[in-house]
């Protein structure tokens, strides 16, 4: 293809924005065409605020607009539908994460994106955070030696989430694990290698059925051991990544400028700077490009899928005072 993309996006609700305001940023490949939602206030606000057709029925738009790609930015029970909605007109995806609620619906969008052979890329967007690039350069280059530890913590208090979507089973497909550790597998498995073994403890402190904070203890096939926590109900927050190896450390804090720092042995902390483009901005042009380019992204359907069937590892070994009731939406 050698015109701009044309981009239409699916659900209108908070990461929606993010995903608009990412392809206005790359405006020089891309352009907004048309948006959708089941709300029609969510719909006609997005309109308005990207100045592009706004829409209900996501079948319509597609088949009278014909975007080239679509951002899905709906809620996980609709990630399968609206995939193939969009397969069947044979336009490019980029689905929001998770990839779907459970083990079941991953295969099948597995056998829908090799079957109709659109380019299709999961949002787990913190593999196309600056900072995280450099640290997987640090960590190849043998900079730390050996690794031997990993550790992730992304934890905040999510005021009234108990009121949204995220904590309702049959839409979100679980709780914090699905919402939240979907993007610290994907860092551990981006940044350290495969996962050979995981598992879990949670515990639900709000009046929800699903888990509100999680711990999962993972091994790499390399013999590296990782740690991850999340939890939407422990303020103020942390949003920190971290490598131990045998020549030194690595610490990428989201919430410190500049982001990632190291300590090797020989020597004190040393700040790297990274002055480029956001995770979703860098995301949706690699996005673009490909379906430009018709080259495989970086984040694959695969990739998703098996997000995913981590997660359901760690719902099935989670304590059952604490998550076996929980693990049934992810089977």
């Amino acid at each position: 293809m050698d015109h701009t993309m044309r981009i239409a996006i699916i659900g209108c609700g908070g990461i929606a924005h993010a995903h608009a305001r990412a392809y206005a940023a790359n405006n020089d490949v891309c352009q907004m065409v048309a948006c959708a939602d089941v709300a029609p206030q969510a719909a006609d606000a997005m309109g308005r605020e990207f100045e592009c057709p706004a829409y209900q029925d996501v079948a319509t738009m597609l088949d009278v607009v014909r975007p080239d790609a679509v951002s899905i930015c709906t809620p996980p029970s609709s990630h399968l539908p609206m995939a193939r909605l969009a397969a069947e007109r044979g336009i490019a995806v980029l689905c929001e994460k998770p990839l779907t609620r459970n083990v079941s619906e991953a295969q099948q969008m597995v056998d829908l994106v090799q079957r109709s052979g659109i380019l299709f890329m999961n949002g787990l967007c913190h593999r196309f955070h600056g900072p995280v690039q450099q640290a997987r350069q640090l960590i190849q280059d043998g900079s730390l030696g050996r690794l031997i530890q990993f550790q992730n913590r992304f934890a905040f208090r999510f005021q009234g989430v108990e009121q949204r979507w995220f904590t309702d089973p049959e839409i979100a497909g679980g709780g914090i694990l699905l919402d939240t550790a979907v993007h610290s597998l994907d860092l551990f498995r981006f940044l350290v290698g495969e996962v050979a073994t995981i598992c879990a403890q949670t515990s639900a402190t709000l009046p929800t059925q699903v888990e509100d904070s999680a711990t999962l203890l993972l091994r790499s096939v390399d013999n590296v051991i990782g740690e991850i926590s999340c939890s939407w109900v422990t303020p103020p927050g942390e949003a920190i990544v971290r490598t131990y190896g045998t020549e030194g450390t690595l610490e990428i804090d989201y919430n410190r400028e500049p982001n990632l720092r190291y300590c090797l042995a020989a020597g004190g902390w040393v700040q790297v700077p990274f002055d480029g483009p956001d995770r979703f901005a860098a995301e949706t042009r690699h996005f673009v490009e490909c379906v430009r380019d018709g080259c495989q992204p970086r984040v694959t359907v695969q990739d998703g899928a098996r997000a995913i069937a981590l997660i359901a590892e760690a719902y099935a070994s989670a304590a059952p005072a604490s998550g076996a009731q929980l693990s049934e939406a992810a089977r």
